[in-house]
């Protein structure tokens, strides 16, 4: 990751994003956004440079620790906060899986300001054109992203500078090679929006809240902009056929009201998608709280130990994707001791959203009832499965035979076997195996949490990102991909938070 001498690091400290509400709840807002991860503060950002003035940011979580987790821990111990959660204090699962293992184990939330910002690795690939092709998106979205419209560069093109830039003037180590050979492929160096603690091994991936650190490191809301955290959102305030604000639960456990002229939600997928099935519920839209198109990526791979000296050097590297398979494969090539190195391969596809993967309340005495998920696998997401395998089989069998190593053959077993997760990355894991001998793995649904599809643009929204059954109510996020595609989501989400902050009303 390139380094940025001008950058500030170490843990954030926040005075108005404190882990309680940044003074007292407001009774009203013009613009309430739902959720402070990465679609909901690169929103609120974008919000205040165009000169909003009215805008709360809700967060269930809290405030206080603002540090990327890759900032604040050695390399193995940031890998364990991800993959056993159980050891992340902001972990939170506020949904009933319906169709286990599938959105269990690693599924769920970071609920923490900043969220799932401060856990990427940076990846900032755009989706695939086989992916944004219409019908699947919006044509006006898809000029807008790629090639821009009435002489504005793309929005693509504007994030991806402005994450350059942050980075240090480029979007991979320089000590990495822009492209290496492997396995009689020629890969590319991932393009990732990190940079580095000048001196340390630590990095950190970018999030909007840099844009709030003053050079003290404090951070502070912009302009405009109100932050509450330890304020978990209950239900959308339904009235009159338009969305009127919001109900929230504070940390003390009072249920209190904010009126607002406009809620968005990016509350992650499935929670936004709760939402909105039960707002849409109460203004007659729907017969049910239930909504379908969920979809998450599909990841399989594995991890084997080599003599480093036979391996590009440290990083990561990609393969652009096979439209065919809906694919693209990724190495990762980390030390692991002298003349050791750690050979770390995966290949990332697209589930196709479905109706029969949905997010739905069930019936419930609860005031405000819990999301339960069901998931499936369409005939088409199998045969990508298979291909996948055949991709990584294939994969290890030529780098053995390049680095001279016993071709131990790929043994995987059902999709969705708990006991061959992707929790098989875990250093405690791999640091038992044997050398030269593959370990495989698969995640399961909802682990990737890249869930999408399910508050549709073009179907469910329209172009603003408004939702056509509700006005008042408009969501982003992953939530609101008609496709995934194979690609890392983050990229979009930016550019599509950008985009969405100038057609808010009052922006």
């Amino acid at each position: 990751m390139p380094g940025s001498p001008q950058a500030q690091h170490g843990t954030a400290r926040s005075r108005a994003a404190a882990s309680g509400p940044s003074g007292p709840l407001p009774r009203e807002a013009g613009t309430v956004i739902v959720g402070g991860g990465l679609a909901g503060v690169e929103l609120a950002t974008a919000l205040a440079e165009q000169g909003a003035e009215d805008v709360v940011l809700l967060e269930a979580g809290p405030g206080g620790d603002l540090a990327h987790i890759h900032l604040a821990h050695p390399q193995a111990a940031a890998t364990e906060i991800v993959f056993a959660p159980e050891r992340d204090p902001y972990f939170h699962r506020p949904w009933r899986s319906g169709a286990p293992p599938h959105y269990t184990g690693i599924s769920g939330l970071r609920r923490r300001l900043g969220g799932r910002s401060l856990y990427w690795h940076g990846v900032v690939l755009p989706l695939e054109d086989w992916a944004l092709h219409p019908p699947g998106w919006p044509a006006e979205i898809v000029a807008e992203l790629t090639t821009g419209v009435g002489g504005a560069p793309s929005w693509y093109d504007r994030v991806t500078e402005q994450l350059t830039d942050w980075s240090g003037g480029g979007l991979w180590d320089p000590a990495q090679p822009a492209r290496t050979s492997i396995g009689g492929q020629e890969f590319r160096a991932l393009p990732r929006a990190c940079r580095r603690r000048p001196g340390t091994d630590r990095w950190e991936a970018y999030t909007a809240l840099d844009a709030w650190r003053g050079p003290d490191g404090d951070v502070t809301p912009p302009a405009g902009v109100r932050v509450h955290c330890d304020t978990e959102v209950l239900a959308v305030d339904v009235r009159g056929g338009r969305a009127r604000g919001v109900l929230v639960r504070l940390g003390d456990g009072d249920v209190s009201r904010i009126a607002a002229h406009t809620v968005v939600l990016s509350a992650g997928t499935v929670e936004s998608t709760r939402l909105a099935a039960l707002a849409l519920t109460d203004a007659g839209a729907l017969p049910s709280p239930r909504l379908g198109g969920l979809a998450d990526h599909i990841v399989q791979g594995f991890v084997v130990r080599l003599p480093a000296d036979r391996l590009p050097p440290p990083g990561s590297y990609h393969l652009p994707t096979d439209p065919v398979l809906r694919s693209y494969l990724r190495v990762d090539v980390h030390d692991d001791g002298p003349g050791r190195a750690l050979l770390d391969v995966r290949v990332t596809g697209e589930q196709l959203p479905n109706e029969g993967s949905v997010v739905e309340c069930e019936p419930s005495d609860e005031p405000f009832p819990r999301a339960s998920v069901r998931t499936g696998l369409l005939p088409e997401d199998h045969k990508m499965i298979s291909g996948q395998r055949d991709l990584l089989r294939d994969f290890w069998a030529a780098t053995a035979r390049e680095l001279g190593e016993p071709s131990a053959p790929l043994e995987f077993t059902g999709y969705g076997d708990t006991e061959r997760d992707n929790t098989r990355v875990l250093p405690d894991r791999t640091r038992s195996q044997s050398a030269g001998r593959p370990e495989t793995w698969s995640s399961l649904l909802g682990t990737e949490d890249h869930e999408g599809g399910s508050l549709p643009l073009g179907r469910l929204l329209d172009t603003r990102h408004a939702f056509t059954a509700l006005p008042g109510l408009h969501a982003a996020g992953p939530a609101v991909f008609p496709r995934l595609g194979a690609a890392n989501p983050s990229l979009t989400t930016i550019a599509l938070s950008r985009r969405l902050a100038g057609l808010l009303p009052g922006a």
